[in-house]
């Protein structure tokens, strides 16, 4: 068999690593789970706000105090709080938009757990190969569009906070990244999964001998 099913493979695990550590984020308040969070917002240089898959954390210089309960679906618009009061009007409108966000992720990564499996259990047949490039690259388009939505929230809230008078930054945290470290790698598995189907050794039909 030659390398190009194992390359094929290897990005869709990888895609799948990295959907994995994204869709833990934000689940508990340790360090390394709150840290996987998708954008930041800086007000004042201090006060900051953390915003995950499925809860926020809030504090100052760099500093965690405290994380909400992680909830499916985490709505943006419901941080309490005077400070973020500001934040959450220019996020009007837009509470199905993070539902929407949520399932997509859902829909992206369960394409790419399907993609592996059905590669392993058919033994990167041509049949089998094609399918796993069709739903890889289905599932780079989910998630460039999972990428997109939250690139448009993130930098909404921070131009309405710049045209508000307040002193905001942004940044994109370590889940953005991450989603398109998956994109990326689900793009090279649908190809390579595309090559194997159409150039693959041992995928000839040979004639039987007389």
């Amino acid at each position: 068999m030659s390398m190009l099913p194992f390359l094929a493979t290897f990005f869709d695990f990888a895609a799948l690593v990295l959907q994995i550590f994204t869709l833990l984020g934000s689940t508990y308040d340790r360090p390394f789970l709150r840290d996987l969070f998708f954008a930041k917002l800086e007000l004042d240089g201090r006060t900051f706000f953390n915003f995950g898959l499925w809860s926020y954390c809030t504090g100052s210089n760099d500093e965690v105090t405290m994380c909400s309960k992680p909830e499916p679906a985490f709505d943006w618009t419901t941080v309490p709080g005077a400070e973020f009061d500001t934040i959450a009007e220019s996020f009007d409108g837009l509470q199905k938009v993070f539902l929407a966000n949520f399932i997509l992720y859902w829909i992206g990564f369960g394409l790419t757990l399907f993609a592996m499996i059905i590669t392993f259990l058919t033994g990167f047949r041509r049949g089998s190969d094609f399918l796993a490039s069709f739903l890889t690259f289905i599932a780079a388009i989910v998630m460039i569009v999972v990428f997109i939505i939250l690139m448009v929230v993130s930098m909404r809230g921070v131009n309405h906070l710049n045209d508000a008078g307040s002193s905001a930054t942004g940044h994109l945290g370590p889940s953005m990244w991450m989603t398109l470290g998956a994109m990326v790698a689900l793009l090279l598995s649908s190809f390579w999964y595309c090559l194997t189907c159409c150039f693959g050794a041992g995928r000839k039909v040979h004639e039987d001998k007389a």
